[in-house]
């Protein structure tokens, strides 16, 4: 098949060549990267992905009383399909008494706790994450881990903030800051934090509430239309979000002539890879690229090695203190 990869091709484009991916470098460059994390970034040091959220909710509802046994029959059988649509029936089904809604708040908070045992995977996973240097993390994840790790590597930043879009202060920083918001290294947690569970956008209701805010999302994505995104860890799959990079993508196109607003690292196994082909071009249509990395032998913590061989290929873009240097003296010189 034409569009097909080989193993081969595949380990190339992990190198991240300038002449495979020109955006990227020249925004290094420029300084002006985003990555954009999701819950394959916390799934590498224990926290849960959706599915596996709802199942722990519906069996802990079961083991309350909150729910017959046929009620939890039927919601297992929909956790697969529409695991969001689960915690959303789940919340339902807690918000009724004050002692139910503590089930399910408690239930959350227990299914993202980073344990101790996890901390040295966390700070694996962050510190080559971090390794990237962008301007700015946004995420969608609730747990605390990027969060607990900026805490631990904070006096390396001291410029760093964290911000939470579910909480009206810090809404209101956000919006006075403007494009300012995304500098320094800065966390904005997109979807909220589990230090503010209540606020954290996980069902469908609250979901269509927060983006239906079109004013506040919409600043905070203008102002990333000259940046590059990285998505790691996040399969692109919600469809506001989709719609907000297809409107920075057309822009760019009309102003810069970029071809790429960014692009995803999609982990894949070796039999996907046809599969992986034919999906590459739904994301191109709405400005990215979907760059694989074959899980087969090590997993979905190939991505660790993957994240490596970007900090290495992003080293050759950035300007190093050195060369700094040596541009300002040969501007002496010459004057």
């Amino acid at each position: 098949m034409k569009n097909s990869f080989s193993r081969d091709q595949i380990e190339h484009l992990l190198t991240f060549p300038k002449n495979k991916f020109p955006e990227m470098h020249k925004v290094a460059e420029e300084d002006d990267l985003i990555l954009f994390l999701g819950a394959g970034v916390s799934k590498l040091y224990g926290c849960p992905l959706w599915v596996e959220m709802a199942q722990k909710l519906v069996r802990r509802l079961r083991e309350c009383g909150v729910i017959s046994f046929a009620e939890e029959n039927i919601l297992f059988s929909e956790v697969d399909n529409d695991p969001r649509q689960v915690i959303s029936i789940c919340h339902a089904k807690c918000s009724q008494k004050k002692e139910q809604f503590s089930i399910y708040k408690d239930t959350i908070l227990e299914t993202i706790e980073i344990k101790k045992e996890e901390h040295s995977n966390l700070e694996e996973v962050y510190e080559k994450i971090f390794s990237l240097n962008p301007k700015a993390y946004l995420t969608t994840n609730i747990d605390l881990g990027i969060h607990l790790y900026s805490s631990i590597v904070g006096s390396q930043n001291h410029f760093q903030e964290i911000y939470n879009c579910t909480i009206n202060s810090d809404k209101e920083l956000i919006e006075q800051q403007g494009s300012k918001i995304l500098k320094d290294g800065n966390i904005i947690y997109l979807h909220g934090n589990a230090q503010f569970i209540e606020n954290t956008i996980l069902t469908v209701g609250s979901y269509l509430e927060y983006y239906s805010d079109a004013r506040f999302l919409e600043n905070i994505y203008s102002n990333m239309e000259n940046s590059f995104i990285i998505f790691v860890g996040y399969g692109l799959k919600e469809w506001d979000v989709i719609e907000k990079i297809y409107k920075i993508y057309k822009s760019n196109q009309s102003g810069n002539n970029r071809g790429f607003t960014g692009f995803i690292l999609s982990p894949i196994y070796s039999y996907e890879i046809v599969k992986f082909s034919l999906e590459q071009e739904y994301y191109k249509s709405f400005g990215v690229r979907s760059i694989p990395y074959l899980i087969d032998d090590n997993g979905h913590r190939e991505l660790l090695r993957v994240l490596k061989n970007l900090k290495d290929a992003l080293d050759g873009s950035t300007s190093k203190p050195f060369d700094v240097f040596s541009d300002i003296e040969k501007g002496f010189s010459k004057c």
